[in-house]
């Protein structure tokens, strides 16, 4: 206790400073400046006049038979006697000051709603409150006061009191409620007030306030501040259900659930035991769960306190209350004792320096601002602990009524109400950023994490279970429900030899004009096999394929899956040094290439096995059946082949598949797009991307045609368009980019293409009219056999189209740190299982078994789970969405940016063909956004036009300083966007380097803002808050 009471003698300490300074009537004939709060909303209603954004409601409920007149007259003699209900807002020097004027009568509108029955009542009430609150007050005019008597029954009325709120505020509505029952109860009876004449005004505490927060105590304070929030993030990245918008719209919507009782006082005694009190308790298990869906350890929540400090205050109505910023530290793993001990600390430091205005913290600590958040924090947490007042007056009774606004301030407000039996939470949100599922999901997980706290206060608080079992039931089991049979065969050339010897005939590859049959393929890639196994290619030895797109390349890989190899595809544009690293990784001692390049192959120590001199040899009319009985056995849990992928170190690792994740791909395909030996489908992608596998085998294990893309074709989406339209393809996968640029074009009419398949990158929302085909996004890594999810997409919709859900025996996890999985709409990282699982990395037993985890849901030996490093979350639909590669994130002014977001905006503007979002090093420590775009034909959108697009839908940091137009984006050959090529085109930046105005409206801007900063020299890249300046000093530029 001893530090208890050390605390509160701080507090007492500071009261005291404050009583120190005495609070006296100030001359009149002077100008009544603002106070500090009262400074910064005038600001924000200059920066948007007329937004209603402050308007509060007061609700009075009087019951009982009510005499008008005598309430008429108690309303006039409150507002006569409290000045700040006569006050308007004149300019001096560029402040706000306060002018008080005569009292007025009270325009009192009655309307009676006894004829309406009840529904129809309230919903009078609430378009009645929602007019009043869109109506803006103008704070230079007044009155800053409009009152409404709503006749509800024969002996039951409303009285709705609505004010701006700067002269007003949560405290007001107990003053109000006092002295209007008391001076109604003395009219009623014909009787004076009996009120005594209040010694101070508002006006008066705001020019104590001015005069007393300076010096050594103001200096103190601030301190103290800055020390505690030194290096706070500039925001809480919680997931968001809708795009944040520029800026608050306002809209918001409330959530009402309960505490028990028997929850409320196993809390009480656990706080009791550290010494805290409810409020400290309740807020530590807000900020842990705020800790929980943002995945930040750094939490900072504000909270509202009275800031009436001295006692001649609390009888004034007025805007005293002030905002302390409470930050709490998760990091360590805590428990939740230890928690409530840090909390405890935190909030008992902020209450001993509670004297600081927040107004005069935001301009001292200068944080990023922006329109779409509030600064230093964007959640807010109050507990109300004291009941609700009731005034009588002779009959009557009056007491205040929670009116729904349909607002809200902040991303979220918990506010907690201590009643008999328990504790009511009301959770408000902003509707434009969050629906109402997640926020009723959120109670529940903060109503278990409390009861998981009372009832081990000593287990580590980020482990607590936030789900309940139908929710660990609808994201471990329901939405991973994808077992199915798998295919009837053992390796992928079984299924294309049974079409070969039922239509030999039948068209096998397409390329350039020729034609390939089933027959002729078989027989090309037996020759292919027997000169491998006459080289000794049995199961698990691997084979290079050093060739180009071409039907020898698709005879290549048939032929080592035949002699029972695995192929290790090498793409001839790929540098000599990595080609030599990546064979000579694989083991590989046979490369099957053309004659051209045997000398660059014995290079590398490896075998050539050229594909001239396999189609030259001799082969009988048995060869294909010597061939076959010569074949080497590979079962299903054999190397089917060998990908590599670029590895965080620099060297490339190989990824291993086997035949019978290879079979299980080709199964879900068949059976989710009915491919059948009717379809044509298309090869795009570089042999050493994994997306050729799924562009060829599943076809040909179908007795479909496989079209091979020739390479002046492949990358330009105008000419392709065209030419699946000229060669009847039904189904077609394209990268992201590609994709995206495709359905940017003029539709053909008619054309045979039904399921247009894309992933490989985040797919931006489709807009426009709905494509003549399906459009499927998927996702998948190397180390799941190319495809773990898919989802069909929507044309004309906002949002980015999810990831889908898991294909046939595949499950998908979205796990957090400790691997727990997270709530619908948290996002965490993507874990992937099932049959479709690489067996590893090729040689790499660490990097194996630091990337492939145990599954702790599954139910049998030796299941295991893909780490991808991929963000997502899950929907409420059981969709998956996915956010980004946790590299993709950066950081701009402190803000994190998902690149992503930004591309998928600008994406939507119809001038806007294909886009990339890039973060450039602009010096002194800051990057800047720089926006690339390839413009739709026929179309020219100058950068102000998309800076302006981008500034109506998203926040002013996440607007992009540059654009760069270019004719096409720069593609990999997998047909993803050349991020590192981007680089080449970035504009330069000014960097610490002064640069002088340029032209005369810029010195004449660095003139005045010279001035007003009090700094010698400004240049045009400077930032006017980096200099010094704040929001005031903004009104006065």
């Amino acid at each position: 206790m001893a530090g208890l009471a050390e605390r509160i003698e701080r507090v007492l300490r500071a009261g005291q400073a404050a009583e120190d300074a005495p609070l006296r009537r100030a001359d009149r004939g002077e100008d009544l400046p603002a106070s500090f709060a009262q400074e910064r909303l005038w600001f924000l209603e200059q920066l948007e006049p007329g937004s209603g954004a402050y308007s509060v409601p007061i609700g009075i409920r009087i019951s009982g038979h009510l005499d008008a007149p005598a309430l008429g007259l108690a309303l006039n003699e409150v507002v006569r006697r409290h000045e700040v209900l006569r006050t308007t807002f004149a300019v001096s020097d560029g402040r706000p000051v306060q002018v008080v004027s005569p009292a007025r009568p009270v325009e009192l509108t009655r309307l009676d709603l006894r004829h309406r029955p009840d529904g129809a009542r309230r919903d009078v009430l609430h378009a009645l409150l929602r007019r009043d609150l869109e109506q803006p007050f103008n704070l230079a005019e007044g009155p800053l006061l409009r009152v409404k008597l709503l006749r509800l029954d024969e002996e039951d009325h409303l009285l709705l009191l609505t004010m701006h709120h700067i002269v007003s505020d949560g405290w007001t509505v107990g003053v109000l409620l006092k002295e209007l029952g008391a001076l109604y109860s003395a009219y009623a009876a014909g009787l004076p007030s009996p009120l005594g004449e209040p010694p101070v005004q508002y006006a008066d505490f705001a020019v104590w306030q001015r005069t007393h927060l300076q010096g050594p105590l103001m200096a103190e304070q601030l301190s103290y501040w800055r020390r505690q929030l030194a290096g706070a993030p500039a925001e809480l990245e919680l997931p968001t259900d809708k795009p944040r918008p520029p800026k608050n719209t306002s809209g918001g919507a409330r959530h009402y659930f309960t505490l028990s009782e028997e929850l409320t006082d196993d809390l009480k005694s656990l706080g009791r035991e550290e010494g805290a009190t409810l409020f400290m308790t309740l807020l530590a298990g807000w900020q842990a769960l705020l800790s929980r869906y943002s995945g930040q350890q750094d939490i900072s929540v504000g909270t509202p306190v009275a800031g009436r400090t001295r006692v001649e205050t609390e009888q004034l109505i007025g805007f005293f209350v002030n905002t302390l910023v409470l930050r709490a530290d998760l990091s360590g793993e805590p428990s939740f004792r230890e928690l409530l001990g840090r909390v405890r600390e935190v909030c008992l430091g902020a209450y001993a320096h509670q004297e600081v205005p927040f107004e005069r913290l935001v301009e001292e600590l200068r944080p990023e601002r922006s329109l779409s958040r509030t600064p230093l924090f964007q959640v807010m947490f109050a507990l109300q602990n004291t009941p609700r007042e009731v005034a009588r007056a002779g009959e009557l009774s009056l007491r205040a009524e929670a009116l729904e606004t349909g607002r809200a301030k902040f991303d979220l407000t918990l506010v907690a109400e201590e009643l008999d039996g328990g504790v009511r939470v009301m959770l408000s949100y902003r509707t434009d950023l969050f629906e109402a599922g997640t926020i009723a999901r959120m109670a529940g997980h903060y109503r278990r994490l409390l009861e998981a706290a009372a009832r081990s206060p000593e287990a580590v608080v980020s482990r607590a279970e936030l789900l309940d079992e139908q929710e660990r039931r609808l994201l471990l089991d329901e939405w991973n429900r994808t077992r199915a049979e798998a295919t009837a065969a053992h390796s992928v050339h079984e299924l294309f030899e049974r079409h070969a010897a039922e239509r030999p005939g039948a068209p096998a590859i397409v390329f350039e004009g020729r034609e390939v049959s089933y027959g002729e393929l078989n027989e090309r890639s037996e020759r292919m096999a027997r000169r491998l196994r006459e080289r000794g290619i049995r199961a698990e030895a691997t084979v290079g394929v050093l060739l180009e797109r071409s039907p020898e390349m698709v005879a290549a890989l048939l032929g080592v899956l035949k002699a029972g190899g695995a192929y290790v595809p090498l793409d001839t544009e790929y540098p000599e040094a990595r080609l030599r690293l990546m064979a000579g990784d694989a083991g590989v001692r046979v490369v099957l290439t053309r004659a051209e390049w045997v000398e660059r192959v014995k290079g590398w120590g490896a075998d050539a096995l050229t594909v001239e001199k396999c189609a030259s040899e001799a082969w009988g009319e048995d060869g294909a059946e010597a061939s076959r009985k010569d074949r080497g056995h590979a079962g299903g849990e054999n190397l089917a082949y060998v990908i590599y992928t670029s590895g965080s170190t620099g060297r490339p690792k190989g990824v291993m598949v086997s035949h019978d994740s290879l079979l299980n791909l080709i199964g879900w395909h068949q059976r989710a797009y009915d491919i059948t030996h009717a379809d044509r489908a298309t090869q795009v992608a570089s042999i050493s991307f994994d997306a050729s596998v799924w562009e060829i085998w599943p076809y040909l294990a179908a007795g479909a045609a496989v079209h091979i893309v020739d390479s002046q074709t492949r990358l330009d989406a105008g000419r392709l368009l065209s030419w699946l339209a000229d060669n009847s393809i039904t189904v077609s996968f394209l990268p992201t980019p590609l994709a995206e640029s495709l359905l940017a074009e003029p539709m053909p009419r008619g054309p045979a293409l039904r399921a247009l398949l894309t992933g490989g990158d985040r797919l931006h929302a489709v807009g426009g009219d709905a494509p003549p085909f399906a459009v499927v996004n998927h996702y998948g890594p190397t180390e799941s056999c190319v495809v773990a999810t898919a989802g069909p997409v929507s044309a004309g919709g906002r949002e980015n189209p999810p990831i889908g859900r898991p294909i046939t025996n595949t499950q998908v996890y979205i796990l957090d740190a400790l691997m727990q999985p997270v709530p619908v709409g948290v996002i965490g990282e993507l874990y992937v299982g099932g049959r479709g699982l690489a067996r590893g990395y090729l040689g790499r037993p660490a990097l194996t078994a630091e990337s492939f985890v145990p599954d702790p849901f599954g139910t049998g030996a030796g299941q295991r789970l893909y780490r991808t490093g991929d963000l997502a979350k899950y929907r409420a639909d059981g969709n998956v969405e996915f956010i980004g590669r946790r590299d993709q994130q950066v950081k701009i002014r402190g803000h994190r940016i998902e690149l992503g977001e930004i591309e998928s905006v600008l994406g939507q503007h119809a001038g806007v063909s294909a886009c990339a979002v890039a973060a450039h090093d602009a010096g002194r420590g800051q990057k800047a956004l720089v926006a690339y775009f390839a413009a739709r034909e026929g179309t020219a959108p100058a950068a102000a036009e998309l800076r302006r697009h981008l500034e109506e839908l998203l926040p002013a940091y996440m607007v992009p300083s540059s654009f760069v137009e270019l004719a096409h984006l720069p593609l990999t050959e997998n047909g993803k966007v050349d991020r590192a090529a981007l680089e080449a085109f970035a504009p330069a930046y000014a960097t610490t380097e002064y640069v002088a105005p340029q032209n005369a409206e810029q010195e004449v801007m660095a003139g005045i803002w010279s001035g007003l900063l009090g700094v010698e020299r400004v240049g045009i890249f400077d930032d006017f808050f980096e200099l010094g300046g704040h929001s005031l000093l903004s009104v006065r530029l």
